[in-house]
């Protein structure tokens, strides 16, 4: 059992005196008691510790010299006749022309290996072997980095066709929306000098004439081109499939929906929103087939559900109906 030594009363004493320290006083530098130490130890300067420099990764010498350095380690008959092992750890040096990405890497990548080697390599073909495993692991990996940066730029250059292509389209189809509602208010001589009009940059005389149901400035926008014309072109330098959906804003078909499809050699389609989807309704000679076939299928739903074959009514005729 411990025995306990029983506090003096020079014991309390200490006690009191240490509750009575103030926070500078526990702040204050220790000291010896000795004035003449205490003033010797203040005055020494203080030792700063020596920074250690980083050492740089060694670079990693050719495949070549690395398998004739594993042959020379198998030749050794004795332990000190081997050469100094050296350890490729720490990063990828400087010298090695690598990405930044596999260099931002490199420290793990090193270390990865290092565990995955283990200890079982014993021969040269077994470093050989491991070699060529890791190269083939690295080109899978390299081919699908490739194909990603491809597509990519694929991609990006496929966007880039179709922006060019879609806003004019868009413009010169609703500009022949606008000129089909004016088609259909007015006679054949009184829209053919409505052209005249705004061929002649006579505008206002054009909206006078057609009156407010025509969108006469959609109608001057969209005149010098032609919304086919341009389809056709855009489908020949598409590299992928592409669409631009529109309105026919300020004209009879107002809140009603197409959809110009564009696929590389293969045409376009126009269809139009009908019921719950779309209904292709006109198409080029090279998207004609599957315009129809898509209008087959349509047909065929409505047959087997029992609701009719949705109809086209103003707006761009149905060019396709006669071959359904």
């Amino acid at each position: 059992m411990t025995d306990f030594k029983t506090p003096t009363a020079a014991d309390f004493a200490k006690l009191a005196e240490l509750d009575n320290l103030t926070d500078a006083d526990l702040l204050a530098p220790i000291g010896t008691g000795d004035t003449a130490v205490d003033s010797m130890l203040s005055a020494a300067p203080a030792r700063a510790l020596k920074a250690v420099p980083v050492q740089p990764a060694p670079p990693v010498p050719e495949l070549a010299y690395l398998l004739a350095q594993a042959q020379a380690v198998l030749d050794c008959t004795l332990s000190s006749e081997l050469p100094p092992r050296v350890v490729y750890a720490v990063g990828i040096s400087a010298e090695e022309p690598v990405s930044y990405h596999f260099r931002a890497k490199g420290g793990e990548l090193s270390e990865d290996l290092r565990r995955a080697v283990g200890g079982n390599i014993k021969t040269v073909q077994d470093i050989e072997y491991a070699v060529r495993l890791f190269a083939a692991h690295a080109l899978s990996v390299l081919h699908l980095n490739q194909y990603s940066e491809l597509s990519m730029r694929e991609r990006s250059a496929a966007a880039e066709v179709h922006a060019v292509w879609q806003d004019r389209l868009k413009v010169a189809a609703v500009g022949e929306l606008a000129a089909i509602d004016a088609s259909g208010s007015l006679s054949a001589a009184e829209f053919k000098f409505l052209l005249e009009l705004v061929d002649t940059d006579r505008a206002g005389m054009a909206q006078n004439l057609a009156g407010s149901g025509v969108n006469v400035p959609a109608l001057v926008a969209g005149r010098s081109n032609d919304w086919r014309a341009l389809a056709a072109a855009w489908a020949g330098e598409c590299k992928s499939r592409g669409h631009a959906s529109f309105e026919g804003v300020g004209t009879a078909t107002a809140g009603c929906s197409y959809n110009l499809e564009v696929q590389p050699g293969e045409g376009w389609v126009l269809s139009q929103y009908i019921g719950n989807g779309w209904v292709p309704v006109e198409a080029c000679s090279l998207g004609q087939a599957r315009a129809v076939l898509d209008r087959q299928r349509i047909a065929g739903e409505c047959a087997r559900e029992g609701r009719p074959v949705p109809r086209v009514a103003g707006g761009f005729a149905d060019k396709l109906q006669a071959l359904v």
